[in-house]
């Protein structure tokens, strides 16, 4: 676990100096100030230094994150506000320049990596459920078997393992129709299922009513449910059993490149389709889907575990790829459209470009908008560390129920 945090640490840290530096140099080159360069959030404990620009190197408080503060953050006096080194007078491409290009560095690092590991070689980090998503999951590091099995990286003896629940999820499908562990799911909507085909047949049924048949000390009952709108997960865990082998990734660098396009294109697709499930949850006024949802948000203490795992169970090429991951996570969660990240101050620049808006007036407006999103981030970001604790360390927390 040690090993795990502090390669966590290092390579989380990585990352977003890589994006913060590349904040950091292309505001320099267009003549904006960068006010303070810190390590974590704000309170400052201490100074490192200053560099012959008057950029300060800080190192703060809150172990959450690492900061480029431009000359547009805080404003001292009125002064400020006409000074030829503050964000908001650079030109209009330079500013776009300097809020995307966080993003960009860390796209182009998640190429890199997935380039590399698609060159070296490398095995699926996780298989996903036929029936998670609706679409087709098409990425080769988090593939549904039946993507591996078109791919020809996988071979088994699909052999008819029954279907017997394992365990079964809080506020789960399997829990609201009363399953229990123990009990063989025969049959869902007269197609018989076993270990192997049941996330395909449950994937058919999306948007549909489901009739499940199980056995229960040997007696035959059907319960009914129904599948979500874009998936369709019961939401139980069960054994299974059988040969199963999946082949190396493995390609020449020119099909490497191209797959390492393929994998981001088939991570921004999964990325953006659990986002529109949970929006759609957390606006439905469904406590269930609202329990459920906030469930499975999670980060830090998961990645750190899920890293861990990795290392004991592969070689470091799969943690270099879990890495090209996280990368590209960065990258998609500062292109979403809310304040206080890269995209939503793209759209700020944009409002005051088009809606001609004065500098002074618009400064003070984004100023109060992006400090209160930048708190409610923090604060999930707070809760979500805190609630994978609650489930990895069994803490309880009010607050999860």
């Amino acid at each position: 676990m040690i090993r795990s945090i502090l390669l966590w640490i290092l390579m989380f840290m990585v990352l977003v100096i890589l994006h913060e530096l590349w904040h950091f140099i292309t505001a320099r080159r267009s003549g904006v100030k960068v006010v303070e360069f810190g390590i974590w959030i704000p309170p400052k404990i201490y100074k490192l230094g200053t560099d012959k620009k008057w950029t300060e190197y800080t190192l703060n408080l809150i172990p959450l994150w690492w900061f480029c503060k431009l000359k547009w953050d805080e404003v001292q006096n009125s002064k400020d506000f006409f000074a030829k080194d503050w964000f908001i007078f650079a030109k209009f491409w330079n500013k776009l320049l300097i809020l995307a290009g966080g993003v960009l560095m860390n796209l182009l690092v998640a190429r890199i990596i997935f380039t590399t590991v698609f060159t070296v070689w490398t095995k699926p980090l996780s298989v996903l459920s036929e029936n998670a998503i609706k679409l087709e999951s098409q990425s080769l590091l988090m593939p549904t078997y039946s993507y591996l099995e078109k791919a020809w990286l996988i071979s088994w003896d699909k052999t008819e393992v029954p279907l017997v629940i394992d365990m079964i999820a809080e506020w789960s499908i399997a829990e609201s129709l009363w399953l229990q562990t123990g009990d063989i799911i025969t049959k869902i909507n007269n197609t018989d299922v076993n270990a192997w085909n049941v996330g395909l047949v449950l994937k058919e049924n999306i948007w549909n009513k489901i009739d499940i048949l199980y056995e229960r000390e040997q007696q035959k009952t059907v319960v009914h449910g129904e599948c979500e709108e874009d998936s369709c997960i019961l939401g139980i865990a069960f054994i299974t059993s059988g040969a199963l082998y999946i082949n190396d990734i493995k390609y020449p660098i020119p099909q490497a490149i191209w797959m390492g396009l393929k994998e981001i294109w088939a991570q921004v697709k999964l990325t953006f389709s659990a986002l529109w499930k949970l929006w759609k949850n957390l606006i439905s006024f469904n406590k269930s889907k609202i329990k459920w949802s906030l469930g499975g948000l999670t980060w830090p203490v998961w990645v750190i575990k899920f890293g861990g795992n990795l290392l004991e169970a592969w070689w470091p090429i799969s943690y270099l790829a879990f890495a090209g991951l996280i990368s590209l996570a960065l990258a998609i969660f500062n292109i979403l459209p809310i304040p206080a990240l890269d995209w939503g101050r793209i759209i700020g620049v944009l409002i005051q470009k088009l809606g001609k808006i004065k500098p002074e007036k618009y400064f003070i407006i984004e100023w109060y908008v992006n400090t209160v999103f930048f708190v409610l981030l923090m604060t999930l970001w707070v809760y979500i560390i805190f609630k994978d604790l609650s489930v990895f360390r069994w803490i309880n927390i009010p607050l999860m129920g």
